[in-house]
């Protein structure tokens, strides 16, 4: 069924039990299959908030011809915004119970839905992470963010999220609608652009969240592009990276934990500054301050991060053979 975002009729007001919100933009040759894994699902009460966020190819055509077939499936044509503001815009128009994000050239397995929402259900968790599949053109390799089902307090799950000990895939997890009440305050504004705004959306939703789960059962298939920028290892400029820790910390402060949570955020901004930024400028005050950290305070690996700000050719040539080493490994 085909709407726009200004003319949102009743008939979608109704509550299913989940709804999935699928951004769409240029993915006209992997859709077919992420709509498909949809209509395989266990559980059937569901609805599918499908934005076209302007695509120039037949993506849009191609989801309308779902919703024309499966009244679940409903289709949202705007202008191109970009992908933070097409999630948004999903995000408005779900009324389902809980919610989940899936890319347009990702899937979900048969019975992804049933398994998160019957954990949650039970368990009485706002939000989960599940563990998913990295699919690649020769194998799939589970991923899984515990090796068994755990709970957390919002508090616990921040932590993890900070040491990265979590292994969550960024847009993937389950909430409950509750979480999603402020949209403005979830999403980080339009006109400032980060290296990954699910990052910081996932930190806000577990700082609204009170039980947190995880659980190692795979229900999502992120197929893996090995000649993506993602797996060749994107740079991105130090202003880049400045700016998506200053929204963290923004995040983290207005929760009152920037200050407990010091020496975490300093780590996490040692691995973005020493795997993400191609050229470190020591004389910013703010790489000035990572520098300065006691080694005796920091994890090993963060301490040869640390030595390697010092020099950008032998950090990057490191670096690039780290890439290269497990490039080969995932072959």
């Amino acid at each position: 069924m085909h709407q726009t975002i200004g003319n949102l009729s009743k008939e979608f007001r109704n509550m299913p039990k989940v709804s999935v919100i699928v951004p769409v933009y240029k993915t006209m040759a992997t859709l077919p299959r992420t709509l498909d894994s949809l209509l395989r699902q266990t559980l059937t009460d569901f609805e599918v908030i499908i934005v076209d966020d302007g695509t120039p190819d037949k993506a849009g055509i191609i989801a309308d011809e779902y919703a024309a077939r499966d009244p679940r499936f409903k289709v949202f044509h705007q202008e191109n915004r970009g992908l933070a503001e097409a999630r948004k815009s999903g995000q408005r128009l779900a009324t389902g119970d809980y919610h989940m994000h899936l890319d347009s050239d990702d899937t979900l397995t048969d019975d992804a839905l049933e398994v998160m929402y019957n954990f949650s259900i039970q368990q009485e968790t706002d939000l989960l992470f599940p563990g998913f599949n990295r699919v690649m053109p020769d194998r799939t390799t589970p991923i899984a963010p515990y090796h068994s089902d755990i709970i957390f307090n919002s508090r616990q799950a921040i932590e993890r999220m900070l040491d990265q000990s979590f292994e969550y895939y960024g847009g993937m997890c389950f909430s409950h609608r509750r979480l999603w009440q402020d949209l403005d305050a979830m999403f980080p504004p339009a006109d400032v652009r980060l290296p990954s705004e699910d990052i910081i959306t996932n930190f806000r939703l577990a700082l609204l969240a009170s039980r947190i789960g995880a659980i190692p059962h795979p229900v999502y298939n992120y197929y893996y592009n090995p000649n993506s920028l993602t797996a060749l290892g994107t740079f991105y400029t130090q202003d880049l990276i400045h700016a998506f820790f200053d929204e963290l910390e923004q995040t983290l402060a207005t929760a009152g934990l920037s200050d407990d949570l010091t020496l975490a955020l300093d780590e996490m901004k040692l691995h973005y500054v020493g795997f993400y930024v191609k050229d470190v400028d020591t004389s910013d005050p703010w790489v000035a301050h990572l520098r300065a950290i006691p080694k005796s305070k920091l994890r090993l690996k963060y301490k040869v991060l640390q030595s390697l700000l010092w020099n950008n050719t032998l950090r990057r040539t490191l670096i690039a053979a780290n890439r290269y080493f497990k490039r080969i490994l995932k072959k």
